[in-house]
């Protein structure tokens, strides 16, 4: 279950973000519970931790949950709505995503506002890359590929994910201007021409990285995720490919 408001949706709109959201879960749970289905996958945000990302956290399970965005918060309470029905036979696994890079399934997929979709449309259409901020934010980038199948195991394979939550994520974080960087070569290697890149300068003092913990997931076999210049690669094509319609 993805289903739900976006951030964008839901900073435009937080009070209909939240009621539709919370509302459509509600309506999902009930329907497994009334025909025996025995397992949902949700699929949470690391931003319910909210207010605990900070320079130097390590973000584990563990943390309470603190959410300070419409649309961390819609995540959260669909959290909670599922796991009060773990004991009426309905196992439930949450998974916290991190920044998830991969192509859409096609250009008017509404989400180039992703700030991987954006530098590649970017790169694909003015050869260049525009940040709006110094670029010295950390995030935690996964390739959109490993997040399904990870989806697939865990909603086929009980035994190989047991149901609880868990951070998913690649565990090593990276600055959105070593992104754009990344970005960079990726084109430069698609194209033959190296997208120009357009910021502010970087901050002399720039902020310290946090990390999401992804051992819970290690814990299971499942090692942390690799592959983000492999979905750059990908999200780069495509937009070269449909360059005319972006």
């Amino acid at each position: 279950h993805l289903a739900g408001a976006n951030e964008v949706a839901a900073r435009d709109d937080p009070a209909l973000a939240l009621k539709e959201t919370v509302r459509a879960t509600e309506r999902i749970r009930d329907a497994a519970i009334r025909v025996d289905v025995p397992r949902i996958v949700f699929v949470s945000t690391v931003h319910v931790y909210g207010s605990a990302i900070t320079e130097g956290a390590v973000l584990t399970e563990d943390i309470p949950p603190r959410p300070s965005s419409a649309y961390a918060s819609a995540r959260l309470a669909c959290e909670q709505l599922l796991e009060s029905a773990s004991g009426k036979g309905l196992e439930v696994v949450v998974f916290r995503l991190t920044n998830s890079v991969g192509a859409p399934a096609a250009v008017a997929v509404d989400r180039w506002t992703l700030v991987a979709n954006d530098l590649c449309r970017q790169a694909a259409v003015a050869n260049r890359v525009e940040l709006s901020s110094d670029g010295a934010q950390w995030r935690d980038f996964v390739a959109l590929s490993d997040v399904v199948r990870l989806l697939e195991v865990a909603a086929t394979h009980a035994e190989l994910v047991p149901a609880g939550t868990y951070n998913l994520g690649s565990g090593a974080p990276m600055t959105v201007r070593a992104l754009a960087h990344l970005v960079q070569d990726v084109f430069e290697d698609i194209t033959g021409q190296r997208p120009s890149l357009v910021a502010p300068p970087s901050p002399a003092n720039p902020p310290r990285s946090y990390r999401v913990d992804v051992g819970r997931l290690a814990a299971l076999g499942i090692p942390p995720f690799g592959g983000v210049r492999s979905a750059v690669v990908e999200t780069g094509e495509f937009c070269v490919s449909h360059k005319e319609q972006l």
